[in-house]
């Protein structure tokens, strides 16, 4: 059981990241996504970094404050989407 709540935990620590990440990426144009990952840097930073690549793509990409509270933000909540998510499972298996 605990194996099968760390593989869960472990997919969403990927994912969810993804999800926030490609769903900025859409909405980027010109200069900014010209200063994103590509396609292989951005999938390798995600897999190895989980939800701690969220603030290093909105700095990336926003080169301001702005991007370091986007980024925070965004990194708080994807962390607790993760937790509850996690917690929801744990109760119920």
């Amino acid at each position: 059981m605990t194996v099968l709540l760390f593989a869960i935990q472990l997919a969403l620590s990927i994912a969810v990241p993804w999800g926030i990440v490609r769903f900025d990426l859409s909405r980027l144009s010109g200069e900014r996504l010209d200063r994103s990952w590509n396609r292989v840097t951005f999938l390798m930073s995600v897999v190895v970094f989980g939800p701690l690549c969220i603030p290093f793509h909105f700095i990336k990409t926003r080169r301001s404050l702005w991007g370091v509270l986007l980024g925070a933000f965004w990194m708080i909540a994807a962390l607790a989407v993760i937790a509850i998510v996690g917690a929801g499972l744990e109760s119920v298996l």
